[in-house]
């Protein structure tokens, strides 16, 4: 279990067809290194996946872990559910109980086998209320769609020892998320939908004066063509999103 602390032999063990882009990785870095960090990022740059791997990670690598996922509603812990149970689906190693695996999955509701402490779970607080006590030896709350979450559940949180904020950059009244963004910490990561591989590639090749192949280097990452598309098709606001 020692060994399984570092994020990236975790991934290689379980999942080495997995390749993280750079801006990924600096997410998986700064959880591991840093109490809070902040992900502003565009549509469709693999902030749900990476933050499910990071879950996992923390559950499985820690002896004693308590992770919390939470988002404005029920739906968008769908996704990041749903990107969790890909991993555990696509793990090299069973990791469901029913496969033989070290992993008691229930719903939105994830323990290890023999260990009455550790879990992975998800809910909903729109106020915070269900925020607090969740202390153990590793601790980690992930807040998804963070621009929309009131501030009462960032400010009932003191029990994590690790916060990862992830959220489209969209007006959000001063809240947490919003304060964080615009304070010019380290600990905030920005994903362009530029800084997608597959449109780094394709701005590369236009620089260099040759007409862009569109070729997809990362899988489920917004596309070059999406991203033509976007920049016809959305207004002023949807863009800077």
């Amino acid at each position: 279990q020692r060994s399984l602390a570092d994020p990236f032999r975790f991934s290689g063990l379980l999942w080495p067809d997995v390749h993280f882009y750079d801006r990924q990785i600096e997410i998986i870095e700064s959880v591991r290194d840093n109490r809070e960090t902040f992900v502003p990022a565009a549509h469709q740059v693999g902030k749900d996946y990476v933050a499910a791997f990071i879950c996992l990670w923390a559950l499985l690598a820690h002896r004693e872990a308590r992770i919390i996922t939470t988002s404005i509603k029920d739906d968008h812990l769908r996704v990041l559910f749903g990107e969790i149970g890909r991993f555990i689906q696509s793990s090299k190693k069973p990791l469901s109980v029913e496969q033989g695996g070290p992993l008691i999955i229930n719903h939105r509701d994830i323990r290890k086998v023999g260990d009455p402490i550790s879990y992975l779970r998800g809910m909903v607080s729109a106020t915070g209320e269900g925020m607090a006590g969740h202390h153990a030896e590793y601790s980690l709350l992930v807040i998804d769609e963070s621009s929309g979450v009131h501030d009462e559940v960032y400010k009932r949180s003191t029990w994590a020892k690790h916060v990862l904020a992830i959220g489209n950059p969209y007006p959000a009244g001063g809240n947490f998320f919003e304060r964080a963004v615009k304070s010019g910490q380290d600990n905030v990561i920005r994903i362009a939908a530029a800084d997608s591989p597959n449109v780094k590639l394709a701005l590369e090749q236009q620089a260099a004066g040759h007409e862009p192949t569109g070729e997809i280097i990362t899988p489920g990452i917004v596309t070059w063509q999406e991203y033509q598309e976007r920049l016809k098709t959305w207004d002023a606001v949807q863009v800077c999103v």
